[in-house]
């Protein structure tokens, strides 16, 4: 069976794909992965072979303003209640569609040239690469969409989230001869259940594995994506710098103690920030990540949240060994603290992470707080700051916080690896396959 992947970017969106494109090699069957040209390296560093398709315009690529800092208080839930948005809100969604539908644009011709010459029996694209739904729809063949860790299946592409095609999108499909109401015939979902909000799509839970192989750098695991060789390395202790003890009140209870269903802790109490964003964390969280040293934290940086040092590792290598998790609330990064059972603090900057962060909330494993909640004033990042420090130790010291991200450890673990996802795959492409 021939097995076509795609997707518009690498990191985040390439990583979960991974597994399973691996997998489909090792059970004999043929994968491509095609990309933009800026991808292809990162698809050849993960082992698969790299078809260029086009090369994307930074204008394409580049996200609306309203959806880089959304203002105003949205629903927690508010995918699967888009009645309850404003039209303001609407605006900032169609936006966003709008904007993966021009990115689906750049890369539909060559996408569906090359699905024609080469005949795939199924195409695998990432969630938000509308050009695998139409080259699918152009040839007549199953579509399978990859999510990343988003707590929602987010129909940008539809007009108020559940309604008709967005018209860009409509007519893209009709270019190729694909029906504008076609969707993909399976959803791969690595999102642990209890952080899920619930879907009409056909969804097929799979483990994250944040290598593209065994987790969590268990023996056998491989190269992680889309990273410098220097990143590739166990934990440097370049990347964090120690303070002594941790001077929390509770601090002899949190060291040398057994957490709930976890190893014995023992040494200073670290934690780890991680940023994608290049300028790096806001004022407030470089503040709270100051006010955690003082009093004796170890802060692990990693991305760029090491502000000019060299990062301590990979994520998902960084974290068995910390106590916290502050971030942005990405997908990756939430399932790489999920499957090492470590609460998270968010400061979420884009819909998706403060999605993912109420999500989190809820289930009890993190907090989480809007980035446009900050002031930015220079006096302002100090009081947010130490508002944010408040609540990393409040992660640190309250036992409930542990207890819950363990109880999503072990439901994360618990979900099925990529071997399923192969059968399911093979079973859409049909009987002969």
């Amino acid at each position: 069976m021939r097995v076509l992947f795609t997707t518009w970017a690498s990191g985040a969106h390439l990583v979960p794909m991974v597994p399973l494109a691996r997998a489909l090699l090792e059970a004999g069957h043929q994968v491509r992965v095609a990309v933009p040209s800026a991808c292809a390296a990162a698809v050849a560093r993960a082992g698969l072979v790299p078809v260029q398709i086009c090369a994307l315009p930074m204008a394409v690529v580049r996200a609306p303003d309203p959806a880089r800092r959304p203002r105003g208080v949205w629903p927690t839930d508010w995918p699967v209640r888009p009645a309850a948005l404003t039209p303001e809100q609407h605006g900032v969604l169609r936006a966003c569609g709008d904007r993966q539908v021009r990115i689906a644009e750049a890369m539909a011709q060559g996408l569906v040239a090359f699905a024609r010459c080469w005949q795939p029996e199924v195409v695998v694209h990432d969630a938000s690469a509308y050009a695998g739904t139409v080259a699918a729809g152009a040839l007549g063949v199953p579509a399978v969409g990859q999510l990343w860790g988003s707590a929602a299946v987010l129909r940008l592409d539809r007009q108020r989230l559940e309604g008709p095609p967005l018209p860009g999108y409509a007519r893209l499909m009709r270019r190729y001869g694909a029906d504008p109401s076609r969707e993909p015939d399976l959803w791969l979902d690595p999102c642990p259940p209890s952080l899920a909000l619930p879907s009409r799509a056909r969804r097929l839970p799979v483990r994250f594995l944040p290598q593209g192989g065994s987790p969590m750098g268990s023996p056998g695991a491989t190269r992680p994506l889309g990273l410098p060789n220097s990143l590739d390395e166990a934990p440097s202790p370049y990347g964090a710098r120690r303070a002594g003890p941790y001077l929390g009140r509770r601090a002899a209870a949190s060291n040398g103690r057994r957490g709930p269903g976890g190893p014995r802790r023992s040494g200073p109490v670290r934690v780890c920030a991680a940023w994608d964003d290049a300028g790096g964390p806001p004022d407030a969280v470089r503040v709270a990540l100051c006010a955690a040293e003082a009093r004796g934290v170890e802060v692990v940086r990693v991305g760029s949240a090491a502000e000019g040092r060299p990062p301590a590792g990979p994520l998902h290598r960084v974290l068995p060994g910390c106590r916290a998790l502050l971030h942005q609330g990405g997908g990756a990064s939430v399932l790489a603290a999920a499957m090492a059972g470590v609460p998270q603090l968010v400061v979420a900057p884009r819909l998706e992470h403060q999605l993912n962060g109420a999500r989190l909330a809820r289930a009890g494993a993190g907090m989480y707080l809007p980035a446009d909640a900050l002031d930015g004033t220079r006096r302002g990042a100090g009081a947010a700051g130490a508002r944010l420090a408040l609540d990393l130790f409040a992660l640190l010291e309250q036992p409930s916080y542990v207890a819950a991200a363990h109880v999503l450890r072990r439901e994360a673990l618990a979900m099925p690896g990529p071997d399923k996802a192969v059968r399911a795959v093979t079973r859409l492409a049909g009987p002969a396959v």
